[in-house]
């Protein structure tokens, strides 16, 4: 049986709204391994049940995790530490709220955090339960003065699933008091939700099949009145909404006539999805695999960061053979399976939802128009001055890290070195004289792009190095490329005493965009760029003009 098909099958199991430690022990999925990671564990009680139960989670998303287990240790020493993709501290606090105050031990917590913090640069996750709301936001709080540090809080989980989180009786014999019942529901949150959230770079974009996934019934056969929304599939679509309305882009991907569909969302007032929440839509007789290759292109984004959900198991592993690093859900009979694999799928989740996130989907529909507006003028310079164009150059404030590191993460196309600096390793350079970190925001009369460039840079005698340089996608084909990278650069304050500007560069699967860029300003071709320091005089950035008809500001 194809290992894709096994993986759907499972999802039952996998997502039913209370999963139990028999049913998943009793799962055999095959590793099919897509990513290995290693994650440290800094705790005072016992992590291996729940790490047992995650590992049908960890094999449906394709992930190996190897956890270094410490030894139960209170005080939170780190001994013998050694480097990981994660840290993750799994506390009991019950243990020191016995002895303490919760002020009390929140301060001496920080001291270990920012002993832990200094000692590694890899995302650091505390998992821990507290007795109240007000504490809650106090810990928030707590981690949040620390760069990349992520609260998991155990007591939420269960309170949302209405599951008792601790039971004493089991305490001593299993070495935590987290009740059974709990322990399915940490482990599908530890391998579905935060690990990847932490670590993955996210899903983008949903590619929707129509028939019997958003609603039941066939449209060519049933018409547009005679499919039926179900209560669950109504549930699915305002899921499927809301995750729209958070910045994931919706492809619509049907065989169907197109006209009809256009109609079905025309007239069905009670869908909660409409045409206009689709970014994309591939409505054909064609196959699927072409349709989302040329969804993720329109979109701007590679193929491994959409998730396809179809009900025919046959389009899924045809869609999967094609293109194997697409991500992909089973649509079930029970739509309300599917919302929650949805809910649960790796890398679909995400920590907080920025600003800038909600401004994707916006800002993708305007570059339609934008395009349009490009087949019409043929002037660059009225191009620009027609959209009016304002770039806000900005040696990034502490606020924007966040943003910044995120962007590190998810840029594939303009990313020239593929550091994907973490957090914490962005703060770091952040508070280094020799370091500079730069970041790029871009608005147009049609939309605010908000931040779409990241620059990093360290000074190294009279070498300015680009440790970093990414602009997002949604940047891209504007002309502007120049302007952003070597504006920026231009007004770093490193800059003003360098000889020379070197951009480190690493050859990756999806960055030919910007190796291409850099081999434009070093008078080679594309494939010649080599991996490593690639140098420009400083002068040619001195003698650089600037696109003149767009808006520069320096903040």
């Amino acid at each position: 049986m194809s290992l894709i098909i096994k993986r759907m099958e499972s999802q039952p199991t996998l997502f039913t709204a209370r999963p139990t430690r028999l049913s998943l022990q009793q799962l055999s999925l095959e590793a099919e391994q897509n990513r290995s990671v290693s994650v440290n564990v800094w705790r005072n009680h016992a992590l291996e049940s729940i790490v047992s139960l995650a590992q049908p989670y960890f094999a449906f998303g394709r992930w190996q995790v190897a956890f270094n287990f410490g030894d139960y240790d209170d005080s939170l020493m780190f001994a013998g530490r050694e480097a990981a993709d994660l840290e993750l501290l799994w506390l009991d606090s019950s243990r020191y709220l016995a002895n303490t105050d919760f002020a009390a031990w929140s301060e001496w917590l920080l001291t270990r955090l920012s002993v832990l913090r200094a000692a590694s640069n890899v995302p650091i996750i505390l998992a821990t339960w507290l007795q109240n709301a007000e504490q809650h936001q106090q810990m928030q709080a707590l981690v949040d003065t620390l760069p990349d540090i992520y609260f998991a809080d155990i007591g939420s989980v269960c309170a949302e699933a209405r599951v008792e989180l601790l039971d004493m009786r089991i305490a001593v014999a299993t070495g935590s008091p987290i009740s059974n019942a709990a322990q399915p529901l940490l482990a599908r949150k530890l391998a579905c939700h935060w690990l990847p959230a932490a670590l993955s770079p996210p899903i983008k974009a949903l590619a929707l099949d129509l028939d019997n996934t958003l609603h039941q019934g066939i449209l060519g056969e049933d018409g547009i009145h005679g499919v039926a929304l179900t209560p669950q599939h109504k549930a699915l679509q305002e899921s499927v909404k809301a995750l729209q309305q958070k910045g994931i882009f919706l492809a619509l991907v049907s065989r169907n006539e197109r006209v009809d569909v256009e109609d079905l969302f025309a007239q069905r007032d009670d869908f909660p999805l409409k045409w206009d929440d689709f970014a994309a839509t591939e409505v054909s007789w064609g196959d699927k695999a072409s349709a989302i290759a040329r969804v993720a292109q329109a979109l701007r984004i590679s193929p491994d960061a959409v998730l396809f959900v179809d009900d025919n198991l046959g389009e899924l592993v045809a869609v999967t053979s094609q293109l194997p690093q697409v991500h992909a859900i089973h649509a079930h009979e029970n739509a309300e399976l599917t919302r929650r694999a949805l809910e649960h799928y790796p890398a679909l989740w995400r920590w907080k939802v920025t600003a800038d996130d909600v401004k994707r989907n916006q800002d993708m529909k305007a570059n339609a128009l934008r395009e349009a507006l490009l087949t019409e003028v043929t002037d660059p310079e009225e191009y620009l001055r027609n959209l009016q164009v304002t770039l806000v150059f900005n040696r990034a404030q502490q606020e924007h890290l966040s943003r910044l590191a995120d962007l590190c993460k998810k840029t594939n196309q303009f990313n020239l070195a593929m550091r994907r600096f973490s957090l914490s390793e962005l703060t770091e350079r952040y508070n280094s004289e020799n370091s500079a970190v730069a970041c790029v925001q871009l608005k147009d009369r049609l939309s605010d792009s908000g931040i779409i460039a990241v620059i990093v840079a360290e000074r190294h005698g009279d070498l300015l190095i680009i440790e970093e340089l990414c602009i997002s996608c949604r940047a891209l084909g504007r002309q502007l490329e120049d302007t952003i990278v070597l504006w920026t650069i231009r007004n770093l304050p490193q800059f003003q005493t360098c000889a020379q500007v070197c951009f480190r560069v690493q050859h990756g699967p999806r960055n030919q965009p910007a190796q291409a860029w850099l081999a434009g300003h070093l008078q080679v071709a594309s494939d010649a760029v080599q991996e490593g320091l690639n140098g420009i005089p400083r002068q040619t950035l001195e003698q650089f003009t600037p696109v003149q008809s767009v808006q520069l500001i320096e903040e």
